[in-house]
């Protein structure tokens, strides 16, 4: 049926273009974009250092430099007033001097620490294997064409996804931004405007977020092709109106996928390091709805996004087995069930003011549902798309440490060895957080001055707490071999008990030599109990050592960006 209505989109598409009448303009080619580079300074990431008092300390580094680039070349080619071409290139995309890839955390599990879902049912990225937007040296981010006609505009291909405020789809296209949401997406939007009320805008989208296909011309018919209802995709829907003052809008979708029942869709380790087939692919069934509001009153301006995300989803997720002792040859793997219950809630508040005299003040305030045992049977964890910043470092920069846990490894020594643990506690997706931001800045203006045009000084305040124990992790229940496997709980019971902390930035930007954008940043962050390391261990086998209580210290971050324009 789908692909049905694919024919039925283009059929459309070339019967409107072939009805048009009109002179057709020159065409056009016009090339922007920009070169930034960073300058990166930052102390304690992990919130440890070395503790005497316990025996394994939990500290993993102390400073990390480093130099970070990128360039961004945007094309776009205007073939008349109808039709256009748009590309999205990145070269040496947020790569390290000296090394050649780039990374992005992706799911934060404790203990084991973060984890890629691998393609297929589990595909939150909406465009084919997680490695895109990930190349080192050359990175095709986006193509895509743009056909204007008489009853709406079509856009087809890789192309940005944005909505509302950006925490569920954010395009990434700031300039401080790193990722970036893009979908293989068919997608048409028409707009009606009512004077004196204003414009309605409506649309579809048909996004293809896995495809299990191959391409006949290089793989040939030698293997079946997969069933076309095993690739994963979304349709959905979008409404707006807007007036000057006033903007109300909805999106919603369905994202299907009716996998294979039964089968593995990755690799991992057992108890004793052997590569092992596992992760249970199964049917995905989710439906989401993301409502947007912005209102404008004269200077201020206040706007509102909320996300729910429901159904049924098959992540095919699997995770290396913790090497207890007792474990032996393919035991320990830990693996989620097909068709796990999805329910995911987020939204956003924010209040921002611009002034004449150039003093510029912005509040945020949001709510990221998150789940303290990931791998439970119902699903919570989403978060904000990572280019959602609300701070330098909170929940933009891996922070914390879980705890670490030792004991007798399966066929090891029988000395006590690391197993697990010691991993980032958040990462750069806002999850399992109710936090406030506040950003003050105040505009100095250069009239005269040829090298500098303006320049902002500010600082930007932020909290967080987090709703759900981030580390609530019942192994037994977890590994289905037989054996009293140890329990993991923070021993905190409220919200308010597990605060995140505060952190305190500082901000310097200026505008140079009419192309160029400098910006010195600064943060200091005072970390909560929600970052100590305070556990209440169960473990009745005796199979792993106590985990002390370890206190969070404080972080820094420094970092000079300096974009040229062009």
């Amino acid at each position: 049926m789908f692909r049905l209505l694919y024919h039925a989109i283009i059929i459309l598409i070339i019967v409107t273009a072939s009805a048009i009448h009109f002179d057709i303009q020159a065409s056009s080619f016009s090339m922007h974009g920009y070169y930034r580079n960073r300058v990166v300074f930052n102390q304690d990431l992990d919130l440890q250092r070395h503790n005497g008092n316990i025996n394994y300390s939990n500290n993993r580094f102390g400073v990390i430099s480093y130099n970070q680039m990128r360039l961004r070349l945007e094309p776009t080619y205007k073939i008349n007033d109808w039709i256009s071409l748009h590309g999205q290139f990145d070269v040496l995309d947020n790569v390290l001097f000296g090394s050649s890839d780039v990374k992005q955390l992706r799911i934060i599990a404790p203990v084991v620490g973060e984890q890629t879902l691998p393609e297929g049912g589990g595909t939150i990225y909406l465009s084919g294997p997680s490695t895109i937007g990930e190349n080192g040296a050359i990175n095709i981010r986006r193509v895509w064409t743009e056909l204007f006609t008489p009853i709406g505009k079509f856009r087809i291909g890789r192309q940005p996804s944005h909505w509302g405020l950006g925490i569920f789809q954010h395009d990434g296209n700031d300039k401080q931004s790193d990722f970036g949401d893009t979908a293989d997406r068919i997608l048409y939007v028409g707009q009606f405007e009512k004077e004196g009320i204003g414009t309605f805008t409506g649309g579809i989208f048909w996004d293809m977020a896995y495809e299990a296909q191959f391409d006949p011309r290089i793989n040939g018919l030698g293997t079946n092709p997969a069933a076309n209802n095993r690739d994963l995709q979304q349709y959905g829907a979008m409404f707006m109106f807007e007036k000057p003052e006033l903007t109300l809008g909805l999106i919603g979708g369905l994202r299907r996928r009716n996998g294979p029942d039964g089968a593995t869709t990755m690799t991992v380790q057992d108890a004793l390091g052997n590569s092992t087939a596992a992760g249970i692919d199964g049917d995905t069934l989710v439906h989401f709805f993301d409502i947007y509001a912005k209102y404008v009153l004269d200077e201020l301006e206040f706007a509102f996004e909320g996300v729910y995300m429901g159904g049924k989803i098959s992540t095919g997720l699997a995770l290396d087995a913790v090497p207890f002792a007792g474990l032996g040859a393919g035991e320990g793997i830990i693996q989620l069930a097909p068709k796990q219950n999805l329910r995911v809630l987020m939204g956003v508040l924010e209040a921002k003011a611009n002034y004449q005299t150039g003093d510029e003040w912005h509040l945020k305030v949001g709510y990221a549902q998150g789940d303290g045992s990931p791998l439970s049977n119902r699903i919570t964890m989403y978060g904000f798309r990572p280019d959602y910043q609300i701070a330098l470092m909170m929940f933009n920069m891996p922070l914390g440490s879980t705890a670490s846990l030792w004991g007798s490894k399966a066929n090891g020594t029988g000395a006590s060895e690391y197993l697990a643990g010691g991993k980032s506690l958040t990462g750069n997706f806002i999850n399992n957080a109710l936090f406030v931001s506040s950003k003050y800045s105040h505009q100095f203006d250069f009239p005269n001055q040829d090298y500098i045009e303006w320049l902002k000084v500010g600082g930007t305040i932020s909290t967080a707490w987090a709703p759900k124990k981030n580390t609530s992790l019942n192994l037994d229940s977890l590994i289905s071999q037989a054996g009293d496997w140890p329990s993991l709980t923070e021993t905190s019971t409220s919200m308010w008990k597990r605060w995140y902390g505060v952190e305190c930035d500082i901000r310097a930007e200026a505008k140079l030599f009419n192309h160029m954008i400098a910006v010195l940043e600064g943060g200091y962050l005072f970390p909560g109990s929600a970052y100590d390391i305070n556990m209440s261990l169960i473990d009745t086998g005796s199979i792993v050592e106590p985990v002390p209580r370890d206190n969070a210290n404080s972080a820094w971050m420094f970092r000079l960006s300096t974009i040229v324009e062009f």
